[in-house]
């Protein structure tokens, strides 16, 4: 097959040792890491903004939501242009694009009420960074996909993909004490800096890797060199991979199997729970006990899913050691998390304690992480060979409840006078179904 003009070729045979696995893994975990800190940042000042701006619920959840149409409709391309023409090429790209716009989103902001069409320009801002976020998670699978052997993909992606709650407990702790102290303009600038040194940091390590490995990959591994390989659960095919040009996606093979569906409606509804906690939870607390400290609820939660997040993987590999199919492994760790999620929301309007609240949404946070020892991690199973081509389209079946679920969620506040507990049953009710249909028809076995 002749390469065409531009078009990506992997580097042959390359298969990343030990130290350059650590070394890749934490740098795409701090790089998740800030891109979740600049998510998170809108959510956690949505309270302060729209007092400023005078916002209405509807309003607050149009805003919210329309960063997501953006960062779904891109997903859908957004990994195979990094399969094709290789994701370290279009990472510095697109993660220098999205820090520029986090940076300056407060004089945006200003820029868009200056106009004659605030509306307009504030949702093209949102719609722009979601367009530019897009790239970073499939990136993140083509790059695992091509460089690890098929035991450890789902493990360092698991582990990598847990960056996004460390992110939010950064955005959460820090911000609310900034937002406090100097006001919400000084969260999106703080943040900005930090993904600017990430971008910095990145470009070190591409160029560090090209010095590693001459610029074009190591034909082989070294004799002496300690390389990530499981002899017993890899396969010759998981090798092919990293050195054969990008063939096509045989979309319609994975379209037609009810596996697929099955992980798509799994990663849906758990998305919708997320993406409702993930953008709402800071409004719940400050309206409903507007003593509290946002320091406490902006962090307390997301440490819960920071713990997990970095725990399901390891889990899920235990299970594998052990004799458990990939299969079984999935379902049980993608069951245990809805059915966790669903069962805490139900308890939500039983309460009106502060602490209570904390304690039950702590445990539906900490229920999400174990997402990322099942459906997480799914594509790299069933697409071993299209990891990032397949997750983008995978994921956007995620990020689309970012626009449908959060929007939704505001126009039901606003019709019910603020009455949040419509908002968490209809969630919960969500993630029932998602359970029952991944635990029936779900596999991890692979597809194409």
């Amino acid at each position: 097959m002749l390469k065409r003009p531009g078009e990506y070729e992997p580097p042959l045979g390359k298969i990343w040792t030990r130290a350059e696995s650590r070394m890749w893994t934490i740098t795409m975990f701090s790089g998740t890491c800030v891109l979740y800190a600049a998510r998170a940042s809108l959510p956690i000042c949505a309270a302060a903004v729209a007092k400023e701006f005078a916002w209405n619920k509807t309003d607050s959840g149009t805003v919210l939501s329309c960063f997501f149409w953006g960062y779904a409709l891109t997903q859908v391309f957004a990994g195979r242009i990094a399969d094709k023409y290789g994701a370290e090429k279009i990472l510095p790209y697109s993660s220098l694009a999205w820090t520029m716009i986090t940076f300056f989103t407060p004089h945006l902001f200003d820029f868009a009420y200056w106009t004659n069409y605030p509306l307009v320009v504030l949702l093209a801002i949102r719609v722009l960074t979601g367009v530019c976020q897009a790239f970073h998670i499939p990136s993140l699978a083509s790059i695992v996909s091509k460089h690890l052997a098929a035991a450890d993909k789902g493990r360092v992606f698991g582990i990598v993909l847990a960056g996004s709650h460390w992110g939010t407990v950064l955005a959460g702790a820090i911000g609310s004490i900034l937002i406090e102290w100097i006001g919400w303009r000084s969260l999106f600038q703080f943040v900005g800096i930090l993904s600017l040194i990430w971008c910095w940091v990145f470009r070190w390590v591409l160029d560090k890797n090209k010095g590693m490995t001459g610029g074009g990959g190591r034909s082989s591994p070294q004799p002496d060199e300690e390389v990530l390989l499981d002899k017993k659960h890899d396969t010759i095919e998981s090798h092919l991979s990293a050195n054969a040009p990008c063939p096509s996606v045989p979309w319609g093979t994975l379209f037609r199997h009810p596996a697929f569906w099955a992980a798509a409606v799994a990663q849906y509804t758990g998305g919708n729970s997320y993406s409702i906690l993930f953008n709402w939870l800071p409004s719940y607390f400050h309206e409903t006990f507007p003593t509290a400290k946002g320091v406490v609820y902006n962090v307390v939660p997301s440490l819960a899913i920071v713990v997990t997040s970095l725990v399901a993987p390891v889990m899920a590999s235990r299970f594998l050691a052990e004799g458990k199919t990939v299969t079984y492994t999935r379902k049980l760790m993608e069951g245990a998390s809805l059915i966790g999620i669903a069962f805490c929301l139900m308890l939500v309007p039983m309460t009106s304690s502060f602490w209570l609240s904390l304690m039950i949404f702590t445990m539906a946070m900490a229920a999400r992480g174990l997402h990322h020892g099942g459906v997480s991690v799914n594509p790299h199973d069933f697409a071993p060979n299209h990891a990032g081509s397949v997750f983008g389209v995978f994921n956007a079946c995620g990020a689309i409840t970012g626009f449908v679920g959060v929007y939704i969620a505001g126009h039901i506040l606003e019709a019910t006078n603020n009455n949040w507990s419509y908002v968490f049953v209809v969630t919960a009710a969500q993630c029932v179904v998602g359970a029952m249909v991944y635990t029936l028809l779900g596999t991890g076995q692979k597809i194409i």
